[in-house]
C-alpha cells in the first residue's frame, strides 16, 4: 500500500511512514478489498489535507483468540495537517459532507469516510477521529480477521466471493428502505453490485410509496426512521395486501434492527415481517437471507491465493492480453487511469472505462470487474511499464 500511495505523497511536501507491529501474523483471511479501500480512503484523506509535514501509518494487534483464530487489528492514521473543528467530527463520515479544514481547504470528503466506516462496521469493527485544528488528526479503525496456521491451507482455500446471479432467473427488483444515508449507499451498493435491480427510500412513508409503484420482491426495512417507521410501513402493506389478495404475490420483508431484545423482535415478526438482520449486519447474511427467501442462485468466484509473482498461465495470457490491448490506449489516458485509481475516485475511474474503444472490450471488461472488486492496486499495477508524466 505504501508504493501504491506514493505518487500522490510525492507531489507533495510530506512524508508518508508505516510501522506493522512485528506480533502481527503474516497471512491472515478477511475481506481484502474492503480492507483496502479503507487504507486507500484514510490515507489518501490525510494526504488530501496535509500540504506539509509528517503521515504515519500504524497497524497493530490489539487482540487475539487462539481457539477461534479471530484476531482484532488497529490501523491508526496519522497526519499533521490542518485538522478538523470539533464540530465536524462526526459531520465529516456523512456522504459528500463538505467540512472547514484549517479555513483552506473546503474539498468534500465524497463516500470515502462514510464507506470506509460501513466496511469496517461489516468487519466487526468501526473508525473513529481525534483532530485539534491547524495540528493534525489522527483516524483510528479497529476490525476483524482470522489468522491462518497453515499457509497451504491458507493457499488452496477457495474464496466463495458472490459476484453475480445465475442467468436465466428473475430480474429481481430490491427496495432498501433506510433513513441514514450512509447506510442506505452501502447496501445498495453491495446489492447492485451482483446484479440486483435496486431503488432506495428514506423513511416508511416513501416505501409505502415505492412498493405500490415499482412492486418490489424483497424489502429490506430498517425499523427507526422519521416520518414513518419500518414498524407502520409494514403493517400498512400487509393490510394492503390482505384488502387486494390477487393484486400481487406478497412482498418479502426484512428487518434491518439494532436490538437484540426478544420483544422487540417478536414484535417484528408480529407486524408481518418475514424476518429481521441485526445491525451492522453482514454482508454474507444479507446475501443468504436473500438466497433463502427468493429462491435465487449465486454465480461465485472460485479463488485461491497465488504467492507466485507470475500467477498461473491463464493469468500470464489475461496479463499479455490486456498489455496489448493497453499500448492501444493514449499515453495520456493511460497515466490519467493511473493517477485515478492511486486516488481511488470510483466516478472517475468508471468515465474513463467508458472512453475505451469497443474493440478492446477486454480491457474494459477487465477494468469493470477490478472496479467492482475495489482492486485499485490492480488497476496501478497494470499501468505499470508505460511511461508516466
Amino acid at each position: 500500500m505504501q508504493e501504491l500511495l506514493s505518487f500522490k505523497e510525492s507531489s507533495q511536501e510530506i512524508s508518508l511512514d508505516f510501522h506493522i507491529d512485528s506480533d502481527i501474523p503474516q497471512y491472515l483471511e478477511g475481506d481484502e478489498s474492503k480492507l483496502r479501500q479503507i487504507i486507500v480512503n484514510l490515507v489518501g484523506n490525510a494526504i488530501k489535507f496535509t500540504q506539509v509535514g509528517q503521515i504515519d501509518v500504524h497497524l497493530c494487534l490489539l487482540s487475539y483468540d487462539n481457539n477461534s483464530r479471530d484476531i482484532e487489528l488497529q490501523l491508526q492514521v496519522k497526519d499533521t495537517g490542518v485538522g478538523i473543528k470539533k464540530e465536524n467530527l462526526e459531520t465529516i463520515f456523512e456522504p459528500f459532507k463538505q467540512t472547514e479544514k484549517g479555513g483552506e481547504n473546503h474539498e468534500g470528503t465524497g463516500l470515502g469516510l462514510s464507506i470506509s466506516r460501513q466496511f469496517a462496521r461489516l468487519m466487526e469493527g468501526d473508525i473513529t477521529v481525534e483532530s485539534e485544528l491547524g495540528k493534525g488528526s489522527i483516524f483510528t479503525c479497529t476490525l476483524k480477521m482470522m489468522v491462518q496456521t497453515k499457509i497451504e491451507d491458507f493457499v488452496k482455500q477457495p474464496s466463495k466471493q458472490i459476484i453475480g446471479l445465475q442467468p436465466s432467473q428473475t430480474d429481481y427488483r430490491i427496495l432498501v428502505v433506510e433513513d441514514v444515508k450512509d447506510n442506505q449507499l452501502l447496501m445498495m451498493k453491495i446489492l447492485s453490485s451482483v446484479g440486483f435491480e435496486v431503488r432506495s427510500a428514506n423513511n416508511g412513508q416513501e416505501a409505502l410509496e415505492m412498493w405500490q409503484k415499482w412492486h418490489p420482491q424483497l424489502i429490506w426495512m430498517d425499523m427507526r426512521m422519521p416520518v414513518m417507521d419500518g414498524y407502520e410501513a409494514s403493517r400498512r402493506i400487509r393490510q394492503l395486501e390482505a384488502e387486494n389478495p390477487n393484486r400481487q404475490t406478497p412482498v418479502i420483508i426484512i428487518a434491518l434492527t439494532a436490538t437484540a431484545f426478544d420483544e422487540e423482535r417478536k414484535a417484528i415478526l408480529e407486524i408481518g415481517c418475514n424476518d429481521f438482520v441485526l445491525k451492522p449486519f453482514k454482508e454474507a447474511v444479507i446475501f443468504e437471507k436473500m438466497k433463502q427467501y427468493l429462491g435465487l442462485e449465486y454465480v461465485y468466484q472460485e479463488s485461491t491465493i497465488n504467492l507466485s509473482s507470475h500467477g498461473t498461465v491463464n493469468e500470464v495470457d489475461n496479463f499479455e492480453q490486456l498489455n496489448a490491448e493497453m499500448e492501444k490506449m493514449p499515453k495520456a489516458w493511460v497515466e490519467e487511469l493511473r493517477k485515478t485509481a492511486l486516488s481511488a475516485r470510483e466516478k472517475n475511474l468508471i468515465h474513463l472505462i467508458q472512453e475505451i474503444p469497443e474493440q478492446y472490450f477486454f480491457l474494459a471488461d477487465s477494468l469493470n470487474q477490478m472496479l467492482e472488486e475495489l482492486a485499485f492496486e490492480k488497476i496501478v499495477n497494470l499501468t505499470e511499464g508505460f511511461n508516466h508524466e
